[in-house]
């Protein structure tokens, strides 16, 4: 798949080797993409207490349907999984790989798997950074949540959904 200026291409998670990565491009996209938006206490509760323990971090990439995407240099710069009821819990794309179309990449993916498991509605729970990418992608704004916590800190998003047509 062509995104931008280098090749990416979309898999599956492997637990044997992905955990890590995916790992670091939560905290990346975090720390730096998502700063604009959020405070450091923000930030730091959105994060969490995960420390360097991927146990459980891989494990649940594991349960969900996490799908991956790679440079051509094998890095993985992305990632979103998609939970059985049409949850897109996570979209993370690492912050020197943005606005490459790797958003876009990951998104037209779940999609695709979406619409073979029989779904007819995607949603998401979209943090004030990614709400943009993911209207540029088909959401809507269902519900603002701007007093949606974490570990006890307000970190504002908001519920989007969006209807999958035919493909």
């Amino acid at each position: 798949m062509r995104s931008g200026d280098e090749d990416v291409t979309i898999g599956p998670y492997d637990p044997t080797t992905d955990a890590g990565a995916t790992f670091a491009v939560y905290q990346a996209a975090i720390r730096r993409t998502a700063a604009k938006d959020y405070t450091p206490e923000q930030i730091e509760a959105w994060l969490g207490r995960r420390g360097g323990d991927l146990t459980g971090w891989g494990a649940a990439r594991a349960r969900a349907r996490t799908l991956v995407a790679r440079a051509g240099t094998g890095d993985v710069v992305g990632f979103t999984d998609l939970l059985p009821d049409g949850l897109v819990d996570m979209l993370f794309v690492h912050p020197d790989a943005g606005g490459r179309g790797v958003a876009r990449a990951l998104l037209t993916a779940v999609a695709a798997e979406a619409r073979a498991r029989g779904l007819r509605e995607l949603r998401t729970f979209a943090s004030r950074t990614a709400q943009p990418v993911f209207e540029r992608l088909g959401f809507t704004v269902w519900a603002d949540r701007p007093d949606n916590t974490a570990r006890g800190v307000v970190v504002p998003n908001a519920e989007m959904r969006c209807t999958l047509g035919p493909t």
